[in-house]
């Protein structure tokens, strides 16, 4: 009988991810996307957030004639890397349903 280990999935993207970083100021930043089977979604910026921050990641694409457009995530802190950058794993965001409620009313 053959056992076969399972390695999870690793995939890299190059993106472009904007939002407000924690002093509120607006920021664009081209990064690294790494998408892993098992931890998810996670992006390093040197930008700081504030917890759950709502961010913008577009795929860069170089052979695509159109952008694509931006999925909002919120960022999640995971830690520092050793260069001093800051890690954040992503969680796509959700319509929340009070406001979708209040817009109705």
């Amino acid at each position: 009988m053959i056992l076969s280990a399972r390695y999870p999935l690793t995939s890299l993207y190059r993106v472009e991810v904007s939002g407000w970083d924690s002093s509120q100021s607006f920021f664009v930043e081209k990064s690294e996307l790494e998408w892993n089977e098992e931890t998810g979604k996670c992006v390093v910026l040197s930008h700081k957030l504030n917890e759950d921050a709502l961010i913008f990641v577009r795929l860069l694409q170089h052979a695509a004639p159109d952008r694509s457009e931006a999925v909002a995530y919120e960022a999640n802190f995971v830690g520092r890397t050793q260069d001093g950058k800051n890690q954040f794993r992503l969680v796509q965001a959700q319509p929340r349903m009070e406001a979708e409620r209040m817009m109705v009313q």
